[in-house]
C-alpha cells in the first residue's frame, strides 16, 4: 500500500501499525490502550487517567526522575493522555533513538511499581487538575454538557473522575484495574517516521516476549443523547453555552458529510456562525461548532461565550442560522469552500510524525484499516449535496436539542421555545 503503511499482529495479540517517512529524521512512537473512562465501573471513575499519570512514576528499573532524564538526554518528547475510549503514551525522538523509545515505553507499560507514596502524591496532582478544570469555564462546560446528554451512562462521567473517588483509591484497586485493562489484545503500537516496519516489530516483539494476558469480557452499553436545558449558575464574566444535536459514530459512512456540515455551521472563520455572530454582530470573541464521535454514538455541538446582556441575542442568532440551514440547506458555493478548507486542513495537519502516528492509531481503532491521504481526499470530494441535506434533516432537530449554560444567567433570558425542554 502507498504511504509506507504496514500492519502486523504480534504473537500475544498486540497490533503494530507503522508508516515509513524516509524524508524525516525523527520517529513518533505511540502505545495506545483501548481503555478509557467509559470502560470504568462507576466505583472506579477517573481510574484510567490516574493510571496514565502513575506509570511515569517509577518502574522496577527506573525512578520517575530517571524516566524523565532518559528522554531529556536525547532531546526527546514524552507525554500521555486519556480520553473516554482510549489511553495513549507516546514519545518523539530522533530515528537513531528508536530502541531507547521502545525500551522506555515498554518499561512503563510492563513494569510500573505503583509505589504507595507516589500514588498519594499523584492523587494530589490529579486533584489539582480537577480544580484547574473547575476554574476554566470553557473546559468545565464540556464536562457539564456530557453529564447532561449522557446522563446515567459512563460517557457522561468526567475523564478525571471526582475528588471523592480519586481520594479514595488504594494501591490494590489501581493494580487490579491495570491488570484487567492493560492486556495485549487491547494494546496497539503506532509508529510514524524514519523507521522500517520490520525494525519496529522486532523491537516490540522482543520486549513483549512473555507478556500474555487475556482480556476480561466487558459490555459497552450504547448511549442515547438526552435533550433538555441545564442552567448552571457560576460567578463569571461571561455566560458559556453549548447547544448539542445528535451526531454520528466514528465509522459512520456519512462522517465526511458531517465534517463538511460542521465546517459550514461553525468549523472555520468563513462559517455561518463565525461570520454572523462574531464578525457582523460582534457579540462574541469565541464561537465554533465541532463533532464528537465515539464507537457507537456522537454529537454535533456549538460552543459560544458572551456577557449576560448579550446572551439572548447570541442564542437567537445561533438558532436562526440553524433554522435557515433546515429551510434552505447548504449552498453549492459553501459546500465547495468547505471541501477545499477540509482538504487543506487535513494535508497541513499531517506534516509531522506525531500527527501521522495519531492518524495511524485512530484509523486502526475506529475502522480496523488504513485510509491513504488520496482516499481521504477522494472521500471528501465525493460527498454529494444531497448527503449533506439528508444529515441536516436528520440531525438538526430542535426536539432533540440539548443546551447547557454556565455563568451568570437568569433562566428567563432563554427564548420561550426552549423553556419547554
Amino acid at each position: 500500500m502507498t504511504e509506507g503503511y504496514q500492519k502486523s499482529v504480534l504473537p500475544n495479540g498486540t497490533r503494530v501499525v507503522t508508516e515509513r517517512m524516509e524524508h524525516v529524521r525523527s520517529v513518533a512512537v505511540g502505545v495506545w490502550v483501548e481503555t478509557g473512562s467509559r470502560h470504568e465501573p462507576e466505583s472506579r471513575g477517573g481510574m484510567s487517567h490516574l493510571i496514565e499519570h502513575l506509570v511515569f512514576k517509577g518502574t522496577a528499573a527506573r525512578t520517575a526522575e530517571e524516566i524523565a532524564r532518559t528522554m531529556d538526554s536525547v532531546g526527546g518528547q514524552m507525554d500521555a493522555f486519556t480520553t473516554k475510549e482510549h489511553t495513549c503514551f507516546y514519545v518523539q525522538v530522533l530515528d537513531e533513538h528508536l530502541p531507547l523509545a521502545v525500551d522506555l515505553l515498554t518499561d512503563i507499560l510492563l513494569h510500573p511499581v505503583f509505589n504507595a507514596e507516589e500514588l498519594e502524591r499523584e492523587k494530589s496532582v490529579v486533584l489539582q487538575e480537577i480544580k484547574m478544570v473547575e476554574d476554566t469555564p470553557d473546559d468545565l462546560i464540556h464536562d457539564l454538557f456530557a453529564a447532561q446528554i449522557w446522563e446515567g451512562h459512563p460517557l457522561g462521567r468526567p475523564i478525571l473522575g471526582t475528588r471523592e473517588a480519586v481520594t479514595g483509591y488504594g494501591r490494590d484497586t489501581v493494580l487490579s484495574h491495570f491488570g484487567e485493562e492493560y492486556v495485549p489484545p487491547r494494546i496497539m503500537i503506532a509508529v510514524a517516521g524514519n523507521a522500517t516496519h520490520a525494525r519496529v516489530v522486532d523491537l516490540f516483539g522482543a520486549h513483549f516476549d512473555g507478556f500474555q494476558r487475556a482480556p476480561v469480557a466487558r459490555t459497552d452499553t450504547p448511549a442515547t443523547l438526552k435533550p433538555g436545558v441545564n442552567i448552571v449558575q457560576k460567578t463569571l464574566e461571561q455566560v458559556h453555552v453549548i447547544l448539542g444535536f445528535p451526531g454520528l459514530h466514528h465509522s459512520a459512512p456519512e462522517r465526511y458529510a458531517l465534517f463538511l456540515l460542521n465546517d459550514v455551521i461553525g468549523g472555520s472563520m468563513s462559517s455561518r456562525l463565525f461570520q454572523e455572530v462574531r464578525e457582523r454582530q460582534g457579540l462574541v470573541y469565541s464561537v465554533h461548532s465541532s463533532v464528537q464521535a465515539y464507537a457507537d454514538t456522537g454529537t454535533l455541538y456549538i460552543y459560544a461565550a458572551t456577557d449576560a446582556p448579550n446572551f439572548s441575542k447570541v442564542l437567537k442568532s445561533t438558532l436562526k442560522e440553524i433554522r435557515n440551514l433546515k429551510k434552505h440547506g447548504v449552498t453549492a458555493e459553501e459546500l465547495r469552500r468547505s471541501k477545499d478548507h477540509l482538504k487543506g486542513s487535513l494535508m497541513l495537519s499531517l506534516e509531522s510524525t506525531s500527527s501521522r502516528m495519531n492518524r495511524l492509531a485512530k484509523h486502526e481503532m475506529h475502522h480496523g484499516s488504513f485510509l491513504t491521504m488520496d482516499q481521504m481526499l477522494a472521500a471528501i470530494d465525493g460527498v454529494r449535496h444531497e448527503e449533506v441535506s439528508a444529515l441536516i434533516a436528520e440531525l438538526l432537530d430542535e426536539d432533540r436539542l440539548a443546551l447547557t449554560t454556565l455563568g451568570p444567567l437568569d433562566r428567563r433570558n432563554l427564548p420561550r421555545e426552549l423553556l419547554r425542554h
